[in-house]
């Protein structure tokens, strides 16, 4: 059974929303956990997905990517950081001192991944 959905587009059914107040609450490529539907809702092709309000609506089927359980485990995860302006400079200035020390360049990833365990407190495995 599929608990888990990949958005993979957000278009609105609100087509005269000319105010243009409308926010989608989908974001492609977000995953989303999906809700048992009724017989009469899954003939029409929906699905009930809980979205950023933390609801739980109904959307057309065809704008998600069904996953189940094991696919989400198989991949591994990513994580996207935004430093600060401040933050850059100095994660620049610490490559640019390791790739000085080592006579080798160091890759911004690795330096990310000390930069984080350094200034962030993450529970370790």
């Amino acid at each position: 059974m599929h608990i888990y959905a990949r958005c993979l587009h957000n278009e609105t059914y609100f087509q005269k929303d000319l105010a243009g107040n409308f926010a989608p609450e989908l974001q492609v490529g977000e995953i989303y956990r999906i809700l048992p539907v009724s017989s009469t809702e899954a003939e029409r092709g929906f699905l009930r997905v809980i979205d950023r309000s933390g609801i739980g609506y109904l959307y057309p089927q065809d704008y998600f990517e069904l996953l189940s359980e094991e696919e989400l485990t198989e991949k591994p995860a990513s994580l996207t950081v935004h430093l600060s302006l401040r933050d850059k400079v100095e994660l620049r200035t610490l490559a640019d001192r390791r790739s000085e020390q080592l006579q080798e360049p160091i890759s911004m990833s690795h330096l990310v991944r000390e930069w984080v365990a350094e200034h962030l407190d993450l529970a370790s495995d």
